[in-house]
């Protein structure tokens, strides 16, 4: 009988994966949509022949009579063939029937085709020592397995997608400096042969392409357009994989994980298990790292020029470099670090989960250390690692760096030698917990940051542990003092710690770094993912619908409404959802919610003494997120926190004053001691995790999968700003698009080096209205742009924003907001350059006048004595025109309506 309803491969395989990830049938069965007992019958099978193809199936073969055009071909081959080649041809007609068909035992052909795979395996790696690992080939594939493959898929396939040896393939100098990147895939063509291969590689990463499917997707490009790009396989894969041979596995113990590092040994120290490197590597007992001085020596190499140069402003707050901590550690000729330890699940619903640590360099300005995170250690299993295991690379490298530094070249030759510290760590509340060893914030003395010892209270039907406002205030931590209670309990052998602290962390090795100061309590983990949620649910869930607070379903569908009508900036990446959706809220979903939209549609929904009480957070983070914030400033937000956090209690129950709440006490002194809360944030991280999780594809040799994927991606983007400098804009936006970055723009749009305008512009005469605001009688032609970036920040006209429901044309200048209608580039010869005749490029913003309206929203504070709300600003439009240059930008605002009414609001500063 033939097969019927036939499972496709792709998703046999995809069963697999999904049952590897921890996943269990009924799962699986419900998201692929097929039946449970399918899903066991594919899992045993691939758990038996370790596959899941198709096998030939038991029972009698199917006869093959011949028929009668075989029958004829044989007989004229007999007749035309020769005597020597019939006889040994020969068919025996009279045994050709049913008696000559020996029936076949499946099980025995799959055990010999296991058998001749292992045998092919044994000899393919006879030849190699002992010194080479599985887990390497992963990482760096070597020529001879790849021949192999490759020599197998010529047999099913065409010569067009064979892969030829590097040697011989005329595309090998394609990323040589000398190569001539400006010849074209073929005549006539705008594309270069370097931009198609980079966007093939960018193509190829972005979707996780087999080796097979890459083939194939070489073979068409070259049956399109016969020698557009190499036909290797190879050489692809090379510039693909392009990680550094420095990249080192290290081990550890499977039963007590113990490290081991790169070698192992025989024996394990701690337990005596007895270890074998390759069984550990089979196992997965490992990960990876990325010795940091390679990483730094590219990074600095090409941004050494900008180390130092942040924005600031005398006796001003601002970045990291401000902070009287970075300032009282800072030493010439050396640089510090931020890292993270958090971790991310892969899903839901799995056990498997991935722990980086990844580093920013806290000299370079905050655009830069937003797209230059480096990664140093990757692991990935079931669970979390052993964290004293999980950090010893990370602090045997700064030890080293810290003391002997190294050594690299600037763009001019010069050797320079640097040393490297670590200041910051970021992480959540549960992590910090970890590495710092102390109890858990669920526990007495919880805090990390001071000996506030929480009391038990009844929430529901349990109890949960709140911090409220102590009167006498509450002792801060101190290294010294976290050191001597960390030996105290290591001694006395006390089971539940003294005072929090349950014994010494591993980061008390790590050199130059605080065990209490060097922790920050993140505003993302504390703030968007704790108070804000936690607040909007009390105000929204049914459960409390007898409450002051709580808000009617008419409201909610008010505040959807609302929020779905917002034309966010480009800064905010994720356009407004409805509440009714915020249990998929990401991040910095919250965080637009409750700086940007909240105090404008809350204003007539919430009642009045609750939306005082929430603005008292609003304008705090307000003044925290700002570009500067005086010291006057600082200490206005920390009344405005401590009175937040103070009446919780009293106005939504002591049960609700979290941990989340009390941390809140503890920004300021973040604030003041290492800069803002943009400048050290998760949110800086939150892409790169992103990334690793979306690199994800199998669980075999995950780590190494990731890593390779995530050193392609930033080789690529490094390739991409230097290949497609001057390529068009269509080859640069499918770029960007393929790589989610935006770093790419036509150097020829240039007006100085931190103005540039976006897109093609057009000519065009001034209006009369337009020279009367410039103040000028020239009439000769302008160039108009409908975008332009400035310090990093889009500016659109009006219509642009209207035409793409994102409203960038807000603005506020010197002078007061102003509404961008229409942008020009002016080009006019200065008194001084008219003897050389070099002209001289400006941009003039056109704007229509947004002028303060005649109420104000306001809230004064008395134990403040301020107006808590004066960040948000009613306005009323006019037509008055004025011309606006890029000296008169101060910052970009986010506007919204309601009610008829315009109101603005300074944006904070995100991540880029």
């Amino acid at each position: 009988m033939p097969r019927r309803n036939e499972i496709p491969e792709g998703i046999r395989s995809k069963v697999v994966d999904m049952h590897n990830a921890g996943m269990g049938y009924k799962l699986i069965s419900k998201s692929l949509e097929l039946h449970h007992s399918t899903v066991r019958k594919i899992i045993h099978k691939w758990i038996r022949f370790n596959t899941v193809a198709t096998l030939p199936r038991s029972g009698r073969p199917t006869k093959k009579l011949p028929s009668r055009t075989q029958t004829a071909q044989l007989e004229e081959a007999d007749h035309a063939g020769p005597a020597s080649n019939k006889g040994g041809d020969e068919v025996d007609h009279q045994s050709a029937g049913p008696t000559r068909l020996i029936k076949e035992d499946p099980d025995k052909k799959m055990r010999e085709l296991n058998s001749e795979c292992e045998d092919a395996d044994t000899a393919d790696h006879s030849s190699d020592s002992d010194e080479e690992d599985p887990t390497l080939k992963v990482l760096f594939p070597t020529t001879t397995k790849d021949t192999r493959e490759d020599a197998d898929h010529t047999r099913h396939k065409n010569s067009a997608s064979c892969d030829d040896t590097p040697e011989d393939d005329p595309m090998e100098q394609i990323f040589d400096p000398n190569f001539d990147g400006e010849k074209k895939i073929y005549a006539g063509s705008s594309v270069s042969v370097r931009s198609l291969l980079l966007l093939l590689l960018a193509f190829i990463l972005k979707h996780d392409l087999s080796k097979a499917a890459t083939k194939d997707l070489l073979a068409l490009l070259n049956l399109v357009v016969p020698g557009c790009i190499p036909s290797s396989l190879q050489f692809i894969k090379r510039h693909l994989t392009d990680i550094d041979k420095k990249t080192e596995i290290h081990l550890y113990c499977p039963r007590c994980e113990n490290y081991l590092g790169v070698e192992p040994g025989t024996e394990c120290g701690v337990c005596q298990q007895r270890l074998s490197k390759k069984s550990l590597l089979e196992k997965a007992n490992y990960f990876l790292v990325m010795p940091l001085e390679n990483q730094l020596r590219k990074v600095l190499k090409r941004l050494h020029s900008k180390l130092g140069n942040h924005l600031t402003r005398d006796d001003y707050i601002s970045d990291v470099n401000t902070g009287g901590e970075y300032k009282h550690e800072e030493q010439e000729g050396s640089i510090t670090l931020t890292f993270t330890c958090d971790s991310s699940p892969l899903l839901n619903s799995s056990k498997f989960s991935v722990w980086p640590i990844l580093c920013t360099i806290n000299e370079l300005p905050y655009v830069e250390r937003c797209k230059n995170v480096l990664l140093h250690t990757l692991w990935f299993g079931k669970g979390k690692p052993l964290l004293q295991c999980f950090f010893t690379p990370f602090i045997n490298e700064l030890h080293k760096l810290s003391h002997e530094g190294f050594t690299w070249e600037d763009e001019s030759g010069l050797e320079l030698n640097t040393r490297v510290t670590a200041k910051i760590c970021v992480c959540d509340s549960v992590v910090r917990s970890a590495v710092q060893n102390f109890q858990p914030f669920s526990s007495e003395f919880g805090c990390g940051f001071c000996y506030h010892k929480g009391e038990l209270v009844q929430k529901g039907r349990g109890y949960t542990r709140v911090y409220p406002v102590q009167v006498d205030g509450c002792d801060l931590r101190h290294m010294a003092e976290t050191e001597q209670l960390a030996s105290l309990v290591i001694e006395n052998g006390y089971p539940q710690g003294q005072m929090g602290v349950k014994g010494h962390s591993p980061l008390l090795l790590l050199p130059s770094f605080d065990i209490v100061k060097g922790f920050i309590p993140d505003y993302m983990h504390c703030v968007c993912l704790g108070v804000v949620p936690e607040f909007v649910n009390l105000w929204l869930d049914p459960l409390y619908g007898r409450k002051r607070f709580h808000l009617p379903p008419q409201s909610l569908k008010d505040l959807d409404k609302a929020l779905c009508a917002i034309q966010p900036p480009d800064e905010i990446r994720q356009r407004p959802r409805r509440l009714s959706e915020r249990m998929h809220w990401e991040a910095s979903e919250w965080r637009a919610f409750a700086l940007l939209y909240s105090p404008v549609i809350l204003r007539k929904v919430l009642p009045k003494l609750y939306y005082k009480h929430w603005m008292l957070l609003i304008s705090s983070l307000h003044i925290f997120l700002s570009q500067f914030a005086s010291q006057e400033e600082i200490s206005c937000a920390e009344l405005c926190l401590v009175q937040f956090v103070s009446q919780v209690p009293s106005l939504y129950g002591l049960e609700h004053c979290s941990f989340n709440c009390h941390l809140l006490t503890h920004l300021t002194d973040c604030a003041r001691n290492w800069g803002l809360l943009w400048a050290n944030s998760a949110f800086v991280f939150q892409g790169v995790h992103s990334r690793l999780l979306q690199m994800y594809s199998r669980t075999q040799s995950a780590s190494s999968h990731i890593f390779k994927q995530f050193v392609s991606y930033d080789e690529i983007i490094r390739k991409g700003s230097d290949v497609l400098k001057d390529a068009s804009a269509e080859i640069t936006d499918l770029f960007s698009s393929m790589t989610s970055c935006g770093i790419l723009t036509k150097s020829s749009n240039y007006i100085r080096e931190d103005v540039f305008t976006v897109g093609c512009g057009s000519q065009r005469s001034l209006t009369v209205r337009e020279l009367t605001a410039l103040r000028s009688k020239d009439t000769r032609p302008v160039t108009e742009y409908t975008r332009f970036v400035y310090r990093d920040m889009l500016v659109t006209t009006l219509d642009y924003s209207v035409s793409c429901r994102r409203n960038n044309s807000v603005i506020e200048t010197t002078s007061g907001f102003v509404l961008v209608e229409s942008v020009v580039v002016v080009e006019k010869l200065r008194n001084w350059e008219r003897s050389t005749g070099c002209p001289c490029r400006e941009l003039v913003a056109f704007c229509r006048k947004l002028l303060p309206s005649n109420s104000q929203p306001t809230i004064h504070n008395k134990q403040v004595n301020r107006n808590i709300a004066e960040f948000l600003v009613g306005l009323r439009s006019s037509e008055e025109l004025c011309a606006v240059t890029c000296q008169d930008i101060v910052a970009k605002c986010f506007v919204m309506q309601q009610n008829g009414r315009l109101y603005a609001m300074r944006m904070p500063v995100f991540e880029t």
